[in-house]
């Protein structure tokens, strides 16, 4: 049955004798009423996209424009705590209403992501009404304890009779599955009975796969595999492959009728998009990127952010809020200038006073210990008069003994317990709640530290008052300490427990937030009003901590992976309403690490929404790392590849012999008129243009060249590298654009960063970057420096021009060819040639007017009679002028040919691509 529906005309499907029911996506809009209009509105947008291009990017099944295989992967990208799972849930009720016959949901790898997503996707997609007559769930129901339950019984979906009408009415499945290979290979069956069932009917049968979590556990590296005799392939992503694949037959779905879309929503897709493309699971023919609320944007442009009016109150609070827009506050505090076993007390102080200004900030409600002593007569009275829940979060390392040890000291610090007692007087296993004596004691002894965090938090809200929608955010005065005081010591720390989050079998279960109805129809505060968590890696998925105020963040990581780092930034979220008293402690080298990560993620980001704007196949996207860390931990062989081609390229490599003219005559041209003569004597040593190129002339210079057997075009892998960088930088129509402008020589060599067409592309960059901060691009400084951190006004005035030379050699006079007509003879240069490759690069040395020995790199030097200004390294400064040096080579009978040398100032911009493969690719 296809759609039948004009474009932008959606026939929406309904089981059999359900006319008169609303929409998957009529019922699931109604979830959505609190949240502002143009949120919605961009939730329901996106989703329409995501289905429109995603999921029916070539028509219905029915359609018979779908490949060959009868499959189609993507990839969603959001934000860390931005709230993909509403579009998750916005994409299943949009193809549910386009007529998809199975929805299955992989919800985490962890028993409480995947119990927090099936209660609300059973709440917001199960219809109020008749549910059973409107999809098949599985599993019906999740036990309290899923891991004492029987997978197969867990999984069952009914008798075949019941099956096979429930697929003859159209009645879609709807499963919810932990991504555990236990749990999907029991689906795998399940969905082979429905695939069976659903052979009778005149309609392909058309599953789509939401992966939530897409780079957790469902990234197969198969390269590092194969490599490796002793490796063990992963199983989570060849289970969920099997939900619509047969093994003995990979590649193509399990049957003729049967069309399956795999959706990915990650917020860091670094690991899915390096991925091998042999990994069915990679993102190959569509991609897209969630928008997220803050102060810019409109609905109809794609761009990172749109425009919510109402203000900061409703904006996503990421990493643009926390390291750039309020970085002056500073929300992130260095812990290096903090003694370490001040560490965990300061962060205390200042979640304990942030929690007792929240609390003055709302008179209405009572304090967190009257609150938990009160009964409720109604679920709104609970919800109204219980205090705004308040969290902090501590990550101490990923060792869970250290998650007890950190507990242990938090509690007997706040008991006021000395260090030299036995331990054994706090058990974090049993007795985890917050004393008061030691608290006390430290507001007497140390007041200073206290009253800093009102001095700081007063600034802070100054700062935030001045944005759209803050609204007035009161702060006490320092002589209103006393209120503050008795806050915190007789409603906030009686009330306030500490909960250590991870696998142990003695750790606590998931935060519960809401209130809790009792056998006598009456309400209950929710049970964390007031927690500290301590937690490693448990914390850094898919769980959110309502009203997280403090964030300390002492772990450290060898070789920094940036996908799981950036996944630990719980502190991100919709926590405009309490902006002003977030803070977050950590190392000064993570967190510059954590700034350097969002401009990465920011840059992926623009591509990624640049790649959306076309329809063609989903091409390469590049993903950024950086000098001291890697884009992710899940990828083998991945190595650093910079834009910039180093400060002395050469180009090594020629035309055949005779077969050089072309690049001959335009040199000639180069050196027609009136050149300087450099050196003296019977043998001078070259010739220099008399005036230098600017950047993009110079650019243009080095791609006026021609190779018989080189020519990569604009379409290869180069060139999509360097589209990328453009998106980046969002050129859009700029003239400088395309960067790499490569003719197309079918089955000519790859030169990479070798090519003068790359050089030409950096040089074109390099200009973009001078009036531009392009996000995630450093300076060729040692050390490097971020680009948006340099005064774009000096790097302007102090962007380098290119001289252009032309060296001569000790061989023979050239007599043929475009270099004869020069005025005075040109002798070649004799070097060492293997097929076409020139087997040194910058060779002759000689003494500059300076006295001092000079290599060609310096040649431009010796002309202009100036001294060099080099680094140590011999590089030149940031400042200096370029050189562009020609090499006519001597080779067979006469002839020359073409070789290049550059010299590169520094001072320029570079960006750090992460690349899989060995270092000669």
């Amino acid at each position: 049955m296809s759609n039948g529906a004009p474009h932008g005309m959606v026939r929406i499907y309904r089981p059999t004798g359900a006319v008169s029911e609303p929409s998957w996506w009529e019922t699931y809009a109604a979830h959505l009423s609190g949240i502002n209009a143009t949120s919605r509105a961009v939730i329901e947008a996106d989703a329409e996209f995501i289905v429109d291009r995603g999921v029916f990017g070539v028509g219905d099944p029915a359609e018979g424009r779908w490949p060959s295989s009868r499959e189609r992967s993507g990839l969603v990208m959001g934000a860390v705590q931005s709230g993909k799972t509403a579009s998750m849930m916005a994409v299943a009720a949009k193809a549910l209403d386009r007529g998809v016959d199975a929805v299955i949901i992989l919800a985490g790898t962890r028993t409480a992501l995947w119990k927090q997503t099936y209660e609300r996707a059973t709440e917001q997609l199960a219809f109020a009404t008749n549910a059973h007559k409107r999809r098949l769930l599985v599993p019906r129901t999740i036990p309290t304890d899923p891991s004492d339950v029987n997978i197969d019984l867990l999984y069952q979906i009914g008798a075949p009779a019941a099956l096979n009408l429930a697929l003859q009415q159209n009645k879609p499945i709807l499963a919810i599955v932990m991504k555990n290979w236990a749990h999907l290979q029991r689906l795998a069956k399940v969905m082979r009975d429905a695939y069976g069932g659903a052979a009778a009917r005149d309609k392909p049968f058309h599953v789509l796969v939401i992966d939530d979590e897409a780079d957790d556990s469902s990234v197969a590296d198969v390269s590092a595999e194969a490599a490796s005799p002793t490796a063990e392939p992963k199983q989570v992503p060849r289970r969920i492959v099997d939900i619509w694949e047969d093994r003995a037959r990979p590649g193509v779905t399990v049957n003729g009728k049967v069309f399956a879309t795999y959706l990915g929503y990650t917020a860091t897709p670094e690991a899915n998009f390096l991925q091998d493309d042999q990994n069915p699971l990679a993102p190959r023919d569509f991609v897209a990127s969630l928008r997220t609320a803050g102060a810019e944007g409109i609905l109809e442009v794609r761009t990172p952010t749109y425009r919510v009016p109402e203000g900061i109150n409703d904006w996503y609070t990421g990493g643009d809020l926390y390291y750039k827009t309020l970085s002056s506050v500073p929300l992130c505090i260095p812990t290096n200038q903090i003694a370490p076993d001040e560490q965990v007390p300061e962060a205390v102080r200042a979640f304990l006073v942030a929690s007792a200004v929240r609390l003055i900030r709302t008179p209405n409600r009572l304090g967190p210990h009257d609150a938990r002593e009160a009964v409720f007569d109604s679920l709104h009275q609970a919800t109204q008069q219980s205090p705004l829940v308040a969290s902090m979060l501590i990550h101490p390392s990923s060792g869970m003994d250290d998650h007890f040890r950190v507990a242990q000291e938090l509690l007997r610090w706040s008991a006021g317990l000395v260090e030299d007692v036995d331990g054994d007087d706090v058990d974090t296993r049993i007795d985890r709640q917050l004393g008061s004596a030691g608290i006390e004691q430290d507001m007497t002894a140390r007041p200073e530290r206290w009253l800093r965090w009102l001095e700081d938090y007063t600034k802070a809200a100054a700062a935030v008052v001045s944005m759209p929608g803050a609204g007035n955010r009161p702060v006490p005065k320092l002589d209103e300490w006393p209120s503050v005081q008795n806050a915190i010591l007789s409603q906030i720390v009686p009330a306030t427990s500490v909960r250590v989050i991870n696998s142990h079998e003695d750790a606590d279960d998931r935060p519960q937030y809401s209130p809790t109805r009792l056998a006598d129809e009456t309400w209950r505060a929710p049970q964390n009003l007031s927690t500290i968590f301590v937690s490693g890696n448990v914390m850094s998925r898919g769980l959110t901590l309502e009203g997280l105020t403090t964030t300390l963040f002492t772990r450290r990581a060898g070789i920094p992976f940036a996908d799981t780092q950036m996944q630990m930034q719980r502190w991100f979220g919709y926590r405009g309403r309490y902006i002003d008293l977030c803070r977050v402690f950590m190392p000064q080298d993570l967190l510059a690490n954590f700034v350097t990560y969002h401009e990465d993620d920011e840059a992926l980001r623009l591509d990624v929404l640049a790649r959306m704007k076309s329809s063609d196949a989903l091409p390469d996207i590049s993903v950024l790392q950086g000098r001291t860390y890697l884009a992710t931990g899940k990828i083998a062989n991945l190595r650093s590849k910079p834009l910039f081609p180093g400060p002395k390229p050469f180009i090594t490599h020629m035309n055949a012999p005779g077969d050089d003219d072309a690049n001959l005559r335009h040199v000639a041209e180069l050196f027609a008129d009136d050149p300087i003569n450099v050196g003296s004597g019977a043998r001078p040593r070259g010739l220099l243009r008399s005036e230098p190129m600017s950047l993009l002339e110079a650019a243009d210079l080095l791609d006026q060249l021609r190779y018989s057997d080189h020519g990569p075009g604009r379409d290869g892998p180069e060139g999509e590298r360097w589209r990328s960088v453009e998106n980046h930088a969002q050129l859009g129509a700029d003239p400088v654009v395309p960067f790499f402008r490569a003719p197309c020589v079918p089955g000519g060599r790859d030169l990479g960063e070798k090519s003068p067409y790359w050089v030409a592309a950096y040089l074109r960059f390099w200009h973009a970057c001078l009036i531009r901060r392009v996000p995630s691009v450093v300076t060729t400084d040692e050390p490097p420096t971020r680009w948006d951190l340099v005064d774009l006004g000096t790097k302007w005035a102090k962007q380098p021009r290119f001289w252009v030379g032309l060296r001569f050699g000790d061989g023979s006079v050239v007599t043929n060819g475009p270099l004869a007509a020069l005025a005075g003879p040109v002798r070649a240069m004799k070097r060492q040639v293997a097929g076409n490759e020139l087997r040194a690069t910058w060779g002759s040395r000689g003494r500059g007017v300076d006295g001092e020995i000079r290599g060609d790199d310096q040649f431009d030097y010796s002309a202009r009679h100036q001294k060099a200004n080099l680094t140590r390294a011999g590089d030149r400064k940031a400042g200096e002028d370029g050189l562009i040096l020609f090499h006519p080579i001597e080779r067979i009978a006469g002839s020359v040919t073409t070789a290049i040398g550059l010299s590169i100032p520094l001072g320029g911009p570079d960006q750090i691509h992460a690349m899989t493969g060995s270092s000669s690719d």
